[in-house]
Protein backbone atom coordinates (compact mmCIF):
# COMPACT_ATOMS: atom_id res chain seq x y z
CA UNK A 1 0.00 0.00 0.00
CA UNK A 2 2.98 2.30 -0.11
CA UNK A 3 1.65 5.85 -1.54
CA UNK A 4 -1.74 5.30 -0.72
CA UNK A 5 -3.41 7.21 2.27
CA UNK A 6 -6.71 7.03 3.82
CA UNK A 7 -8.27 10.09 4.47
CA UNK A 8 -12.52 11.49 5.54
CA UNK A 9 -14.40 13.77 3.56
CA UNK A 10 -14.77 16.76 5.68
CA UNK A 11 -17.35 19.14 3.75
CA UNK A 12 -20.62 19.24 5.32
CA UNK A 13 -22.71 19.20 1.50
CA UNK A 14 -20.05 16.78 -0.11
CA UNK A 15 -17.36 16.65 -2.01
CA UNK A 16 -17.54 16.77 -5.85
CA UNK A 17 -14.64 14.13 -7.41
CA UNK A 18 -13.70 15.28 -10.64
CA UNK A 19 -13.09 13.88 -13.89
CA UNK A 20 -9.25 16.00 -13.77
CA UNK A 21 -7.69 18.22 -11.33
CA UNK A 22 -10.26 21.47 -12.40
CA UNK A 23 -12.85 22.99 -10.59
CA UNK A 24 -14.28 22.88 -13.91
CA UNK A 25 -13.66 19.68 -14.78
CA UNK A 26 -16.94 17.23 -15.00
CA UNK A 27 -18.19 16.03 -11.44
CA UNK A 28 -18.26 12.42 -11.78
CA UNK A 29 -19.78 11.71 -8.31
CA UNK A 30 -20.28 13.51 -4.46
CA UNK A 31 -18.84 11.68 -1.51
CA UNK A 32 -21.03 12.18 1.64
CA UNK A 33 -19.63 14.28 4.76
CA UNK A 34 -17.39 11.50 6.72
CA UNK A 35 -17.21 9.47 4.50
CA UNK A 36 -13.62 7.09 4.43
CA UNK A 37 -11.51 7.38 1.11
CA UNK A 38 -8.03 5.80 -0.22
CA UNK A 39 -6.11 8.33 -2.05
CA UNK A 40 -3.25 7.38 -4.30
CA UNK A 41 -0.25 9.92 -3.03
CA UNK A 42 2.31 8.51 -5.64
CA UNK A 43 -0.09 10.14 -8.29
CA UNK A 44 1.48 13.67 -9.59
CA UNK A 45 -1.22 15.82 -9.36
CA UNK A 46 -1.16 19.62 -9.20
CA UNK A 47 -0.98 21.61 -6.01
CA UNK A 48 -4.24 21.06 -3.81
CA UNK A 49 -5.52 17.88 -5.63
CA UNK A 50 -5.23 14.49 -4.68
CA UNK A 51 -5.98 11.69 -6.96
CA UNK A 52 -8.35 8.49 -5.59
CA UNK A 53 -7.55 5.14 -5.89
CA UNK A 54 -10.43 4.28 -7.94
CA UNK A 55 -10.84 7.55 -10.06
CA UNK A 56 -11.27 10.83 -9.91
CA UNK A 57 -9.64 13.70 -8.50
CA UNK A 58 -10.96 15.62 -5.24
CA UNK A 59 -9.72 18.95 -3.31
CA UNK A 60 -7.83 18.02 -0.42
CA UNK A 61 -8.57 21.30 1.95
CA UNK A 62 -11.86 19.02 2.06
CA UNK A 63 -9.93 15.81 3.61
CA UNK A 64 -8.58 14.98 7.42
Amino acid sequence: MAGRKNYTVDSEPGLNVRESPSRSSRILRVLKHGEKIVVDNAAETPEGWKALRDGGFVMSEYLK
